[in-house]
């Protein structure tokens, strides 16, 4: 029997098809499981009780408000992001500075980062202020916070409020969605 060039390019073609199928599906596979994994992991953190003060708890309301007279879903919270946020407001009293960037947790992303919160999307809103109703009439009026408060991929948040010698009350507000 003789073996053409042709019939061993075709028979080469054919299992290299087959290889490559076969990894691509064992990567979509694997692909598919840690998304079943993560969110398994997103769905533990979220079900955890959230105690808010008085003050974190107006400012949500507002904040909530806010997003339902502009036709979005209401941000829920959850105990690690709300951990975050109280990380954060208390390095900014204890080291006095007003900044996104903290020289001892880093970037709101960072900050997520380190405390193993997953997310798709993030962002994080900062005031000094002497009232939740005050603070938050000052994110609306700022572009950018606005934007925070607006955003609709946004499902949760982390409120902290604490008293600050400086500010009057330092208010720390992170975001995170977790669709894409």
């Amino acid at each position: 029997m003789k073996v053409s060039r042709r019939n061993i390019v075709t028979l080469f073609i054919f299992v290299m098809f087959i290889l490559i199928e076969t990894i691509s599906f064992a990567t979509y596979h694997e692909s598919i499981k840690q998304e079943d994994e993560k969110r398994v992991r997103i769905q533990q953190m979220i079900n955890q009780e959230v105690n808010l003060t008085q003050d974190e708890q107006e400012t949500l309301n507002l904040i909530n408000e806010y997003r339902k007279q502009n036709g979005l879903n209401e941000l829920k919270t959850f105990s690690k992001l709300q951990d975050v946020a109280k990380l954060k407001a208390y390095d900014i009293v204890n080291n006095e500075y007003f900044a996104h960037t903290s020289s001892n947790l880093g970037t709101p992303f960072e900050m997520l980062e380190s405390n193993n919160i997953e997310y798709v999307i993030a962002g994080e809103n900062l005031a000094g202020n002497i009232s939740p109703k005050r603070a938050v009439e000052a994110w609306i009026n700022s572009i950018s916070h606005r934007e925070n408060i607006l955003e609709d991929k946004f499902e949760y948040s982390g409120i902290c409020v604490i008293d600050s010698p400086i500010y009057g009350k330092v208010f720390v507000q992170l975001f995170v969605g977790f669709d894409k």
